[in-house]
């Protein structure tokens, strides 16, 4: 286990965290409690849902699902009790995280690549293959718990490929002939925002082919180009005399002009690869104090869920299901990316998403 086996500080003399009241775990171990436990902390601390990584290579020696232990347990025991949906994490596997010999690697696929991608053509072979890969989905889809737009199960993908597309028209074509009105799609920008601003307004983003199949980007909250600054209410939300929109309330700012787009938030916890990468080569975005860790925070789900509540009083209609900010991560300990408690931040980045979603509801953004 590369945690285990990682130093206690960084290089730059921060701790590592580890985990504290759930311990070291299996989520394959059907023994195990743990994935109960994990619902419970999440539902006491107000996170609506989980997002769980879903790998289907399409490659002929073993096509997927891969690495879905899991999500097999969830299915069987009903824990986590907590919404969730399904990201097509549809991405080769390198055997060194982003380092500087990526580009040349992509240039020599066989060097560094644990696992290619593949996606079918849309012929009577492709479509047999899509036709198993859909069939595993449906039971998620069809889960009481599965998150849904409208209906439509949501399901996310990584990065553009367009070579994903054909596939992920022929899910919402069965998904169709499977009961559901449709399938919600979205898809992760190659690059998180540096503000809360889209780089794709709703309609320029049907400007770039294939984008038609999504309902929404994200600003996928991956450490690749993250800034150390936390996220801030865009300039034309906050100015000309901005105020809570309550009952009764005129709101008079910029934003009334402002449609809303179609990316969805998203933001890191913190940042740490220790446990992944020679010592000196890990990148570390949350080289502070943990205060400062929780702080930064704070300040980036603040904003984040402020724009998605109070930015957009035209469209405060909008139906809840319909509305998201991601953040990344619940567990992600070897990047340390984690919202469990740990021995670093005890329950605190927790208690954030607590007590900002508090803050939100009281600024009576939303009816």
């Amino acid at each position: 286990d590369s945690l285990r086996a990682a130093p206690g500080l960084n290089r730059l003399g921060y701790p590592i965290p580890r985990p504290t009241e759930l311990g070291y775990y299996d989520l394959s171990d059907a023994r195990s409690d743990v994935l109960r436990r994990q619902g419970e902390l999440a539902k006491e601390y107000q996170i609506d849902g989980f997002v769980y990584h879903h790998y289907w290579f399409y490659d002929e020696h073993h096509p997927g699902p891969n690495l879905a232990a899991p999500l097999e347990l969830l299915l069987q025991s009903g824990y986590p009790d907590l919404p969730f949906c399904l990201h097509w994490a549809a991405m080769k596997w390198n055997n060194n995280w982003q380092s500087s010999g990526l580009k040349e690697r992509e240039q020599h696929p066989k060097d560094g690549v644990l696992q290619l991608q593949f996606f079918p053509d849309i012929d009577e072979e492709g479509k047999k293959k899509i036709k198993i890969h859909y069939n595993w989905l449906r039971r998620f889809f069809h889960h009481k718990n599965y998150i849904k737009v409208k209906g439509q199960p949501v399901f996310m993908l990584y990065q553009k490929k367009p070579a994903a597309i054909p596939v992920l028209e022929e899910i919402r074509r069965l998904a169709k002939e499977d009961g559901f009105p449709g399938m919600y799609f979205t898809v992760g920008l190659s690059r998180p925002h540096e503000h809360l601003q889209s780089f794709f307004p709703y309609r320029s983003i049907r400007k770039f082919k294939g984008y038609s199949t999504y309902n929404k980007t994200v600003a996928y909250p991956g450490p690749s180009g993250w800034s150390n600054r936390s996220l801030e209410v865009p300039e034309w939300c906050t100015r000309h005399n901005v105020k809570p929109f309550g009952k009764g309330d005129t709101l008079h700012s910029n934003s009334n002009t402002k449609k809303r787009t179609v990316e969805i938030p998203g933001i890191i916890v913190s940042f740490d690869n220790t446990p992944r990468r020679p010592f000196e080569e890990a990148r570390i975005l949350s080289g502070t104090k943990s205060e400062n860790v929780v702080k930064a925070f704070y300040h980036s789900l603040k904003a984040s869920l402020h724009y998605e509540a109070c930015c957009f009083p035209e469209e405060r209609e909008t139906p809840p299901e319909d509305r998201f900010v991601l953040v990344n991560s619940w567990n992600e300990w070897a990047e340390g990316m984690a919202l469990e408690p740990s021995d670093v931040y005890g329950r605190s980045l927790l208690k954030t998403v607590r007590d900002v979603k508090m803050e939100i509801f009281k600024e009576e953004c939303r009816e």
